[in-house]
């Protein structure tokens, strides 16, 4: 399963692998600059929008609604510093839990194809204005 989203998350446009920030056991993935659009809270640390864990946990943003439908589902939780560090990390700051198996494959997928479009600053196909502050 790890390797399946890593090989997903490498495909989207402008998205790169690369070393996960904070000293994060696993790898993260990178957005170019030019595409880097989305408002900061997409971001884990800038410009890396998704952290890919060893466990195969993912570490993202989303658009608070979109959080809170994960949180709803029981599919993830809140990152803890969003919980204990109020202000330091958005609190549609996730941590999504990995899947086990392939129907939760294709929604760790479309989790990360929004992650991936709030950190470019679409939704689905529709490209919004340059949101960086």
């Amino acid at each position: 399963m790890l390797a399946a989203i890593a090989a997903f998350a490498g495909t989207l446009p402008g998205s790169t692998s690369c070393e996960a920030p904070f000293q994060t056991p696993g790898h993260g993935f990178a957005l170019d600059e030019e595409l880097a659009r989305g408002q900061p809270e997409a971001f884990v640390s800038d410009p890396v929008w998704l952290i890919l864990r060893a466990d195969g946990a993912m570490h993202l943003g989303l658009r608070p609604e979109w959080a809170q439908r994960i949180l709803t589902l029981g599919w993830g939780t809140v990152h803890p510093f969003a919980r204990y560090m109020a202000g330091a990390v958005p609190p549609q700051s996730l941590i999504v839990f990995a899947p086990r198996d392939e129907e939760e494959l294709i929604a760790a997928r479309s989790i990360i194809e929004a992650a991936y479009g709030y950190a470019v600053g679409r939704i689905g196909d529709v490209i919004l204005p340059d949101t960086r502050w």
